[in-house]
């Protein structure tokens, strides 16, 4: 199964990605799916929610990054969630500090830079797998 694929071609009523934004924005219809929560606590006493889809034992994680106001529940996320476990993959989507339905423990909030909170989750994954599994991060 290749993963990478540069083949993508928009319909042409879609050229534009400015278009594509819209569409996804506006029509695109709220995908089903079977969310796991997971509470990840982090060393500093603070915690992470995530949401997992996908329960396939080894398959690849692609771990999702929200964007400043998403959630599980926005649109663009169910559908990349979707689409990642209909590909046979287990999909984490992160939410960040502050982002989640829970305030966090701690006075520090979401920041698109801070890189720290996905090494942490990345070296969980990577501790926890008892093979070895691969990881995407989009």
């Amino acid at each position: 199964m290749s993963y990478c694929q540069d083949s993508f071609k928009p319909p042409w009523w879609l050229s534009s990605a400015h278009l594509q934004t819209l569409w996804a924005a506006l029509i695109r219809r709220r995908q089903l799916l079977h969310v796991t929560q997971e509470r990840m606590e982090l060393p500093d006493g603070d915690f992470l929610d995530l949401a997992w889809v996908g329960n396939a034992a080894n398959a690849p994680i692609v771990i999702m990054l929200h964007g400043l106001n998403g959630s599980v529940n926005s649109r663009y996320a169910r559908g990349m969630l979707s689409t990642i476990e209909k590909q046979g993959l287990r999909g984490v989507l992160i939410h960040f500090r502050g982002c989640s339905k829970e305030p966090n423990r701690l006075p520090r909030a979401y920041h698109s830079g801070e890189t720290g909170d996905l090494e942490t989750v990345v070296k969980t994954l990577q501790a926890i797998e008892t093979t070895h599994v691969v990881l995407f991060i989009i």
